[in-house]
């Protein structure tokens, strides 16, 4: 099962990758890619691993976030950190939001230092990624 969860987070960081890519430049988290990707992965979890199934939550917690205040992420920000705890599980999931929320920091902080203005809306995906990377690599 070690391997299995090794390829299912190395596909994560690919698709993490692509989802970076797209959402720094057409700010857009593609749902052909997510949705697919979502019922696979939560398909996996119910039959090999259901324990998994509580990565659900920081999505949920997300879900509910953009529920209330709609502009303050994107619909794909949520269905990626859904994808994201069905791969790793909770406690990852929220070490690496946890670790997002830092290097979103970091970098506002450093375009506040460079006397440029701070970005009003941040694609998260690009530090959602950074995260995980830090959860694989152990920070």
């Amino acid at each position: 099962m070690a391997i299995v969860n090794m390829l299912l987070i190395a596909s994560l960081l690919i698709l993490c990758c692509w989802f970076s890519y797209t959402d720094i430049t057409e700010r857009r988290i593609s749902n052909t890619l997510t949705y697919p990707a979502i019922l696979v992965m939560l398909v996996f979890r119910i039959v090999c691993s259901p324990e998994y199934l509580w990565g659900l939550i920081p999505g949920a917690v997300l879900f509910l976030i953009f529920m209330i205040i709609p502009r303050s992420l994107g619909a794909g920000d949520v269905k990626l950190v859904a994808l994201l705890g069905l791969c790793i599980g909770l406690e990852r999931a929220v070490a690496a939001l946890l670790l997002m929320c830092i290097f979103v920091l970091l970098y506002q902080g450093g375009r506040k230092m460079l006397s440029v203005e701070a970005q009003l809306s941040v694609p998260l995906a690009p530090f959602l990624t950074l995260g995980l990377l830090g959860i694989v690599v152990g920070l």
